[in-house]
């Protein structure tokens, strides 16, 4: 089996079809929602867009594993990460990538003063 790498899978990060987390509570009761972005920090890291999904984070503190699936826009090839949470970045600033796709899928809904990047969990 060839390992594949992040950087392998860029496409999938570029947000033309939302990611998959599931996550379990400390108790092993499961979460499994829609992500609305997620990018490569480096070649061992994603970062993962936070704003509305308090039980995921809430599972990620109990209980730091979780899965991910991207999927490539092209050839709809699923791919799982399993992830280990890291820390959670609220030092979120301009010209980040991830606040700005936020913001445009913000703009694109019409809900940019609801729907604001909380912070990055890597």
């Amino acid at each position: 089996m060839t390992a594949i790498s992040l950087r392998d899978l860029r496409v999938c990060f570029e947000g033309a079809v939302p990611a998959v987390i599931a996550t379990a509570s400390a108790d092993g009761t499961p979460n499994i929602t829609y992500w609305a972005r997620v990018r490569v920090v480096d070649e061992e890291r994603v970062a993962l867009s936070n704003q509305f999904l308090s039980k995921t984070s809430r599972n990620l503190a109990e209980n730091p594993r979780a899965s991910v699936i991207v999927i490539d826009p092209l050839d709809f090839q699923e791919y799982r990460l399993t992830l280990v949470y890291e820390r959670t970045e609220r030092r979120v600033g301009g010209g980040d990538r991830l606040l700005d796709d936020v913001d445009a899928v913000a703009a694109v809904s019409g809900v940019e003063d609801v729907f604001k990047l909380r912070a990055a969990d890597i």
